[in-house]
């Protein structure tokens, strides 16, 4: 007897029952739900030449004992037993075990049962094979039993993403045997063709249409049931991948190409409650397929990086003598082989925290392998669906999410991934034209993407907020590809009005801080710096092509007012100037843009009546742009704390490396670097085993942030100005310094923190400030008794949440 099941009994309160009348209770059930199956119909011995058929004569089977062949006939009361099932269904969903359902996967009811009546129906329904003794009633019969069967598929394909993960476990192999009985071209040929029968009839009844939605819903859930895991090293093992031979009978029955026409003709108000199911069926198609095996050979994109290349690199080879500490002299060949003895030393489990467990994700970036057969299919499903759906598509299902609720939903993060994924691969082929593509970079549907994105940031949303993020990067993609073109205008009216907008540049500003490692996912850290990355491209290379830029900006104005006064004595008119920046007299504006600090007018600030009382105005103004200043932004500890987080273990360095690179070298700040966890990081660099992008540039950094670091970390005065932090591993530090001495990494760029620095002076402190209290970023001091060094950079927003620092280096150096 299943245990919750009998739980369920058990808890009963009002009618308490017994183990054993649990156990009577469930059995007796049980056989009604067995009965009903049994009445559905069963094989029979037919022979070849008898006019095969549902109904002969008076609507009996025909069939012969002494035939040859076995068919399926289904019994007179098989349309009651259908419905009975479906009841049985619909009470199951009520409970948690869904025991039904598990008992009809366990008799395999629908693989000999249902399966075999719908064939049967849809040909007797089929004009060509229409009976002259078939009546209308009997063809509505048979009609009934089809959507009957058509509403069981749903109901038995359905995902258990709702359910407990006990539910789920047990379920995973039934779906997936569901999913192979459905890869087979005579049940495919039976969905399509009732399906296409009803659509092309001008007007279809409540009925019909609900079939046609079923036979959608179908597509998609069998679609939607995912495949084992398998390594493609495993071998004997291929035949449990269904879902690429499912994709070849589709394309096989035609199946492909009526999706292609409803994706084509989505404008049309007779498929607008299609719409998200097509959105679902097209991303399944596409399942866990990355753009690159579309166009790179069969295997190379799924090779795992050499991360574990033996010997020593280059840059790191050579022998050093290092101390331990303890008066010991010992000789280093390898950080990993000189580390691990010492691992233990500062291993501090009890402090790490694992992340979180995140709800599933709306879409699935678990790559899998594919059959180099279906590379042909997907590369044409592609291409049909960009040159000639795309756009319609697009703008259909954006016109349809203006008057939507709610976006926290499936739909919308598989709309935004799939017009970013097509947008990818058209920019992966030369051959496919940009204006197929180009609805989605309206400036219209590009404005509902980046509300989207900022609404799912603000909801912390995080599994909806990576698909959105990488649909704007894409776009961005484009756009930049556009200039020069036959579509250019439409580029430049886009980022135009993208980059005229203050608070859209404040909104990818605030996405490279919003990371929590308890909270957020890697993945969605990967997918901020390749968004982060594309988006300061392509802003710079706008804003070099410009002689001038200027952006629009609420700021928040304090001005004071008299009680016994009629006029306000804020900011009137002429304090602006004609360019729009403000006048000397009145505060600065904030050195990080989208910090949203309220800027207070500074000629009444001292000498006020006490009864004076200050009025707070949001005001629109336009300014001057300037990029340096704007990378600013994005030189704070935040985004160092968070980017440093991909080095363990390096991912995504092509993106990571120049974002480190901007704060510690073009913002000048590398004390944002000094903290304990981030430096342990960084000593992730230094480990000769890790092969990934920019290694060589990013060692080079790494060196050149150390030097800096050590200068720090050797006068205390620094060390407490700068709020740096030493490191736990001495002898890591040590590896580190014996590596610097004997290499020229990191001496190509001027140091900012130079070793002529004998003491800081707190009287001096002040000296380095500006008007507004911030310190004067890069400034040296001509006193060499003086600071010739950076200062700290202000607090960050005070909104975000403190990041966790707990990390393990050993975990991840593995010593």
């Amino acid at each position: 007897m299943e245990p919750e099941l009998a739980k369920d009994y058990a808890d009963d309160e009002e009618q308490p029952y017994s183990d054993e009348q649990v156990a009577e209770e469930v059995d007796r059930y049980r056989r009604i739900v067995l009965s009903a199956c049994s009445s559905l119909g069963n094989l029979q011995p037919v022979t070849k030449t008898a006019r095969g058929g549902w109904f002969g004569g008076e609507g009996r089977p025909i069939h012969c004992v002494s035939g040859t062949n076995m068919e399926y006939v289904p019994k007179d009361d098989c349309l009651s037993s259908l419905k009975d099932i479906k009841r049985y269904i619909q009470m199951d969903e009520q409970g948690e075990g869904k025991w039904v359902l598990q008992w009809l996967g366990e008799w395999q009811v629908l693989e000999r049962d249902i399966i075999p009546i719908f064939t049967l129906g849809v040909k007797r329904l089929l004009p060509d094979n229409q009976s002259q003794d078939a009546t209308d009633e009997d063809r509505e019969h048979i009609l009934k039993i089809v959507i009957m069967c058509v509403e069981l598929f749903v109901f038995l394909t359905w995902n258990m993403k709702t359910e407990s993960p006990e539910v789920k476990m047990r379920f995973t192999q039934i779906l997936q045997s569901y999913k192979r009985m459905f890869a087979k071209n005579e049940v495919i040929f039976g969905l399509l063709s009732i399906a296409v029968m009803h659509l092309r009839k001008g007007h279809n009844t409540e009925r019909e249409a609900m079939l046609v939605k079923g036979v959608l819903y179908v597509f998609r859930n069998i679609l939607a049931i995912p495949d084992p895991l398998i390594s493609p090293t495993s071998k004997n093992m291929s035949g449990l991948e269904v879902h690429d031979k499912l994709l070849a009978i589709l394309d096989t029955e035609l199946a492909v190409d009526f999706f292609m026409t409803l994706l084509s003709s989505a404008d049309d108000r007779r498929f607008k409650d299609l719409r998200p199911i097509l959105v679902d069926i097209i991303y399944y198609m596409f399942y866990r397929v990355p753009v690159s095996a579309l166009f790179d050979e069969h295997g190379a994109w799924f090779e795992q990086s050499d991360l574990k290349r033996g010997g020593r690199h280059p840059t790191f080879g050579g022998v050093y003598a290092v101390s331990t500490g303890e008066g010991t002299i010992m000789p280093v060949f390898n950080a990993r082989e000189v580390l691990r003895p010492f691992a233990n030393l500062f291993k501090k489990p009890d402090k790490i925290r694992l992340p979180k467990v995140e709800p599933e994700c709306p879409v699935d970036y678990a790559w899998r392998s594919v059959d180099p057969d279906a590379i042909p299919i997907l590369r044409r499903i592609a291409a049909v669906f960009i040159e000639s759906c795309f756009n319609p598509f697009i703008i259909a299902m954006f016109e349809d999410l203006k008057t939507t609720t709610s976006i926290v939903n499936d739909t919308v993060p598989r709309l935004l991934y799939i017009a970013g994924y097509f947008i990818d691969v058209s920019l992966a082929n030369s051959k496919i034209d940009l204006g197929c593509t180009c609805a989605v970079v309206q400036t219209q549907i590009f404005g509902q993407v980046m509300r989207f994105t900022s609404t799912y940031m603000e909801l912390k949303e995080w599994t909806s907020l990576e698909p959105s993020m990488y649909c704007i990067q894409q776009i961005l993609l484009a756009l930049s590809k556009m200039r020069g073109t036959k579509l250019d205008p439409l580029s430049e009216n886009v980022l135009s009005n993208l980059f005229y907008d203050g608070d859209a540049l404040d909104l990818f500003v605030k996405l490279c801080r919003v990371y929590r490692p308890t909270k957020t996912r890697r993945q969605c850290l990967e997918q901020i710096a390749r968004l982060a990355d594309t988006f300061l491209n392509t802003l710079k290379a706008y804003a070099e092509s410009k002689s001038g830029m200027y952006i629009k900006k609420k700021v928040k104005r304090s001005s004071k007012k008299a009680k016994d006064a009629s006029q306000p004595t804020g900011v009137s008119d002429e304090s602006l100037a004609a360019n729009g920046d403000m006048d000397e007299d009145e505060t600065k504006e904030p050195s990080v843009p989208d910090s949203d600090g309220e800027l207070e007018d500074s000629e009444n600030n001292g000498g006020e009546s006490s009864d004076d009382e200050k009025i707070d105005t949001e005001q629109l103004v336009e300014r001057s742009f300037d990029f340096a200043r704007f990378e600013n932004a994005f030189a704070v500890n935040e985004v160092a704390k968070s980017f440093t987080n991909l080095l363990a273990p390096p991912s995504a360095m092509e993106y990571v490396y120049p974002m480190l690179y901007r704060i510690a070298i073009t913002c000048k700040r590398p004390f944002l670097f000094f903290k304990k966890r981030t430096m342990d990081r960084l000593l992730l660099v230094f480990n000769d085993e890790l092969n990934f992008p920019h290694r060589v540039e990013m060692l080079d950094l790494t060196c050149w942030i150390f030097r800096q670091y050590m200068v720090v970390m050797d006068v205390p005065d620094l060390c407490k100005y700068y709020k740096a932090e030493g490191l736990n591993n001495k002898l890591a530090v040590e590896c580190v310094l014996a590596f610097l001495k004997n290499t020229s990494f990191g001496t190509s760029v001027e140091p900012v923190i130079t070793r002529h620095v004998v003491n800081l002076l707190p009287s001096n402190k002040d000296a380095h400030k500006n008007e507004d209290g911030d310190a004067d970023m890069g400034q040296d001091v001509e006193d060499s008794t003086q600071l010739a060094a950076i200062p700290p950079v202000p607090v960050a927003n005070d909104t975000l949440e403190e990041m966790d620092d707990d990390f393990d280096l050993d975990q991840y150096f593995n010593f």
